[in-house]
């Protein structure tokens, strides 16, 4: 946007189009008026950036669309299409044509009859190749790129070319040829590409250099496009390719050394021996040596224009470079751009522009060749056609009238905006605590303090003496009070910031307002009573009668004992002082009345703010400690009720119970407040996704179940220690084009537990019998079922009948699933797996039935391919064979871009690379080589887009890392 912003020529057009609201409908989805209005507001503000909210709008873009990553050439030529689809029925329908489109020839010659087969092609941009990794080609100048862009293929030995004249298949050249270049020509340089390593997209960061002044001539000259005319025989020809033929791009009679290097050099100074100190330029130098530069350029540049023009009209200069800095898998786009009005080379990154020297545009031409990873490349090239018709400016009297007045309007709405946004900003809000219970006041940052506290007394309904009242900054946590204000300053000039929270306190007429001490802290001293032990509260409730006591933190702990022998009247030798910093039962005691803590002051002790002080006379062992340690093992435990409503587990419902209580115990505990029977309800500790708890002997303890730890509670009936709540599903196969890669349709049977030491016959036997009980029409013999488990929807693992079903991983909620073989079941070996296989015919884009084929897995791929090729009637050397990683995301389209691998005389072993066939359910596509792959319409093709499409997604997905996709653009023209 910035670049064609830059560009006089595409504004002016832009401007030229007229809004006509009949037939662009509204002004927030007209694509071309958006433009125009952020072109104008960059054009007509004063403001460092505009936004493109407005515009992104347009497209019909949500929020997320519009900060999603995107290829910038896929969006220039969207961007293009959609203002050539807004702009469509009036007098300049095709300005994005005319500027921007050239012509092409695509070519096929015969080397039988020397027939030229021929067809006329359009562009908008050309993406140029800078790395083959097959060829071996690599572009280093943008000249290569292009020659290698035109460069021809021959076609010979199975790729050879039908000609008609000749009426048989014929050795030939196929290429193109450039007929005209556009005024404004878009070059990408194809820098992302598919390492085959690691299947994945990396950034080629090789270095390719690109001129200021591109002269296109030679590549429409008889020597660029009949290059290959005089070969004899195709033997000649292939000599002829390997050699790039030198095209003449330089203009003739200039000295080259001005073409090595457009950017001005470096400012020396002439400086006696004795000083080498460099010179640094002030601003206004250094601007003036910008200025001298662009001077010297422009003059350079005109030079070797006007040479390069003797040989033809089609000779370019640069002014943006669109560059890419990270890696393929993200990173940022910003851009270089020339002024023509000044000829000043510009940084455009986001919403900053500054000015740059011309030798950056050097350090982005790239690195070394073996340079890959991360880096700032030049990924988009523009350049505009030399011509006397060439712009340097737009003036502003060319900006739409109706441009100006709604960019007009909309300044004096953000003018309004800005207005209330900082009378709001004035605004803050306070709440103010009395006697627990709290208000909220607000006041401007200018107004006197005084005013929170006035409205604190309206609100309060407080009748004292308002000399009596003030308010200060107060601790909810700790309930002390703490700064104090002047009433007669402002609230703005005292730093007190949003939201502060503040209390009232109140004197009599007699006392005086105490100064505020930051070094005074409030701490909370709790005295030992016998009857405590009677007490049933628990220790929070106690601590809540607690002293709270003011004292300097500076002071020494030895000062702190002597301040509560005078207060409470025990001696300092006789006291025993603990914190307790926390109330959880996990929190350790430190007892403090130690001789060594004597001279420390209160900070290094550890005392601050709110902490808790647990004081008694001590002569032999310490009360606090045991209640403290006897608090700790009691566990306070919330529960729910089972048949609540609400989406959200309320566990509203708490119980306190020693950590030497069973399961049990509990249980009964929640049965009695539920008043619901025992047996009918079902615990787990945590949530309704951890462990049930099943051993009622167990104490609290050996359960791990710690202080405030939520119990899930749920009806149902109560598993055994060994015992394993399973979902049982049945499962049949998928038909043929069913649900892509899923094999399998299921039905829920039902959820039972189930012992860990039952043989997995015996299971099967025990779930036919229980099948026929509840669907008597399901008549099924266990010899001829197997039994899976069910991941997903996904089939995974076989059971073995002579195992147990402790030897599988077993647990609550564990999917296992029958399936009906119609005949007896094969054992497995140990080194055998079961694998499903479904055909794709690319003909009709139909897929099979799934099979199921048992392998080893010290099998060949040759083996494989023989086993596959019998079951499905391919021949061996035909058959072709995919394997397919995530079924969920899997979608039939994925077909035909597969990576597939040939089993003929494939020796590899499948337990190896390529498959790695080392567990059951793994699902393979095959199929036919010789057959040819239909072209889809796009009703078809979305009628495969499976990821569309509810059904291919499981209700249960398991997470795996995928590199980030980019999405293709879309601009939605109403």
């Amino acid at each position: 946007l910035q670049s064609l912003y830059m560009t006089p020529e595409f504004r002016r057009k832009l401007y030229s189009w007229k809004y006509d609201p009949s037939k662009e409908g509204e002004k927030k989805d007209s694509i071309p008026y958006q433009l125009q209005l952020l072109f104008g507001k960059l054009q007509l503000s004063s403001l460092p950036f505009v936004e493109t909210k407005s515009l992104t709008r347009s497209f019909g873009w949500e929020m997320r669309e519009s900060f999603q990553q995107h290829d910038v050439q896929e969006f220039c030529r969207v961007l293009f299409d959609a203002i050539e689809q807004s702009v469509k029925g009036s007098w300049d329908e095709n300005m994005i044509n005319r500027m921007f489109e050239g012509k092409m020839t695509d070519y096929v010659r015969c080397f039988g009859c020397g027939n030229e087969s021929k067809r006329s092609d359009r562009f908008l941009d050309l993406s140029l190749t800078v790395w083959n990794e097959f060829d071996k080609v690599y572009n280093d100048t943008l000249e290569k790129a292009l020659y290698d862009y035109i460069r021809p293929t021959k076609l010979d030995e199975d790729n050879k070319y039908f000609c008609e004249t000749c009426d048989s298949k014929q050795d030939a050249l196929k290429g193109l040829k450039f007929e005209e270049f556009p005024y404004l020509l878009v070059l990408q340089l194809k820098r992302f590409d598919l390492d085959y390593t690691t299947f994945q997209r990396k950034k080629l960061n090789q270095k390719v250099t690109f001129p200021q002044v591109l002269n296109l001539n030679p590549y429409l000259t008889p020597q660029a496009v009949h290059y290959f005319d005089s070969v004899a025989t195709p033997h000649s020809v292939e000599e002829q390719i390997q050699d790039t033929p030198q095209l003449e791009v330089k203009p003739k009679g200039l000295d080259s050394t001005t073409l090595s290097s457009l950017s001005a050099p470096e400012l020396t100074y002439s400086i006696p021996d004795k000083d080498k100190t460099p010179l640094k330029l002030d601003d206004f130098a250094y601007e003036k040596l910008l200025e001298k530069q662009a001077q010297d350029r422009k003059l350079q540049q005109k030079r070797q224009i006007e040479a390069y023009i003797e040989q033809g009209e089609y000779v370019y200069e640069l002014f943006s470079v669109m560059i890419h800095s990270g890696s393929a898998l993200g990173g940022h786009y910003y851009a270089y751009i020339k002024s023509f009005e000044s000829g000043k080379w510009f940084n455009f990154n986001d919403c900053r522009v500054t000015e740059i020297q011309e030798k950056e545009i050097e350090k982005v031409f790239g690195g070394s060749q073996t340079n890959w990873g991360h880096s700032a490349t030049a990924y988009l090239l523009m350049y505009r056609k030399v011509t006397p018709e060439n712009l340097d400016r737009v003036e502003d009297t060319e900006v739409p009238d109706y441009i100006v007045e709604d960019f007009a309007s909309e300044k004096e709405k953000d003018q309004k905006t800005a207005s209330e946004q900082l009378e709001k900003y004035k605004t803050l809000s306070f709440k103010v605590y009395h006697n627990k219970e709290s208000i909220t006041v607000t006041a401007k940052k200018d107004e006197l303090f005084k005013v929170v506290k006035e409205k604190a007394i309206e609100e309060f309904k407080l009748k004292e003496d308002p000399e009596n009242i003030r308010v200060r900054g107060y601790s909810v946590y700790y309930d002390t009070l703490q700064d104090v204000y002047d009433e007669n300053k402002t609230i703005e000039v005292q730093s007190i910031w949003n939201f502060k929270v503040m209390g009232v306190e109140l004197k009599t007429s007699q006392e005086e307002w105490q100064a505020y001490d930051p070094n005074c802290i409030t701490i909370k001293v709790n005295l030992w009573n016998d009857s405590y032990w009677e007490d049933k509260r628990s220790l929070e409730e106690k601590v809540n009668d607690s002293y709270k006591l003011a004292v300097n933190k500076t002071q020494s702990f030895l000062e702190l004992m002597e301040t509560f022998s005078e207060k409470f009247g025990i001696p300092v030798e006789s006291q025993m002082i603990i914190k307790k910093s926390m109330l959880g039962s996990n929190c350790a005691c430190e007892v403090l009345s130690h001789s060594y803590n004597y001279e420390k002051n209160l900070t290094f002790t550890r005392i601050y703010e709110g902490t808790v002080l647990f004081l008694e006379k001590v002569d032999s062992e310490s009360n606090w400690l045991k209640l403290i340690e006897e608090e700790r093992k009691r566990l306070k435990l919330r529960f729910n009720h089972p048949d609540q409503t609400s989406i959200q587990t309320e566990y509203s419902y708490s119980t306190v119970l020693h950590e030497s209580a069973t399961v049990g115990a509990l249980k009964e505990v929640i049965s009695e407040t539920l008043g619901i029977s025992a047996e009918e309800l079902v615990i787990r500790k945590g949530s309704k996704h951890c462990e049930e708890l099943k051993d009622k002997d167990a104490s609290l303890k050996e359960a791990r179940i710690t202080h405030q730890m939520a119990i899930h509670v749920e009806r149902g009936v109560p598993t055994k220690p060994n015992e394993y709540r399973v979902q049982f599903f049945f499962a049949e196969f998928s038909g043929e084009n069913e649900a892509d890669a899923i094999c399998y349709k299921y039905f829920e049977l039902f959820k039972i537990p189930v012992n860990g030491c039952m043989k997995v016959h015996e299971l099967k036997a025990f779930l036919c019998e229980k099948i026929k009980k509840i669907y008597p029409s399901m008549q099924l013999n266990p010899e001829k079922l197997r039994l899976r488990e069910k991941t997903s929807d996904k089939l995974t693992r076989v059971l073995k009948d002579s195992d147990q079903l402790s030897n599988y991983t077993m647990f609550d909620r564990k999917n296992l699933a029958l399936v009906d073989l119609g005949e007896k079941e094969k054992p497995l070996e140990d080194n055998e797996i079961l694998i499903n296989v479904r055909r794709w015919f690319p003909s009709t884009w139909d897929i099979s039935k799934p099979k199921e084929i048992i392998v080893k897995k010290n099998d060949t791929m040759e083996v494989l391919g023989k086993v596959i090729s019998e079951a499905f009637q391919i021949q061996e050397e035909n058959l072709q064979i995919t394997k397919i990683t995530y079924n969920w995301n899997f979608s039939r389209l994925d077909l035909k871009p597969a990576l597939y691998y040939k089993p003929y005389k494939y020796k590899a072993l499948l337990c190896s690379s390529p498959f790695y066939l080392n567990i059951d359910g793994i699902l393979l596509f095959v199929k036919d080589s010789s057959e040819e792959v239909k072209t889809l319409s796009e009703e078809e093709r979305s009628k495969f887009d499976c990821k569309k499409n509810t059904y291919n997604y499981s209700s249960t997905l398991t997470w795996k890392y995928e590199p980030p996709k980019e999405r293709s653009i879309k601009i939605n023209v109403k």
